[in-house]
């Protein structure tokens, strides 16, 4: 069985949840397909692999730039 490739990558570096509203991820909120998860307000947000529709939303939506489209 074939493994699900991640579409998009997250530059943890550059990720810095505590400089979103609240500690929500923008791009978690942002993706029109809920492909994205936080488990908690400041945690770091991970994409979910397989589904991911290559819109950018999450690109745009991120204002530290952390998130690439691979």
């Amino acid at each position: 069985m074939l493994e699900p490739k991640l579409k998009v990558a997250v530059d943890y570096e550059k990720c810095h949840p505590e400089k979103c509203n609240k500690g929500v991820c923008a791009a978690v909120l942002g993706c029109p397909t809920k492909l994205w998860k936080q488990e908690e307000p400041y945690d770091s947000p991970y994409p979910i692999p397989g589904f991911c529709q290559e819109c950018g939303t999450c690109v745009d939506s991120c204002p530290l730039e952390a998130i690439k489209i691979l």
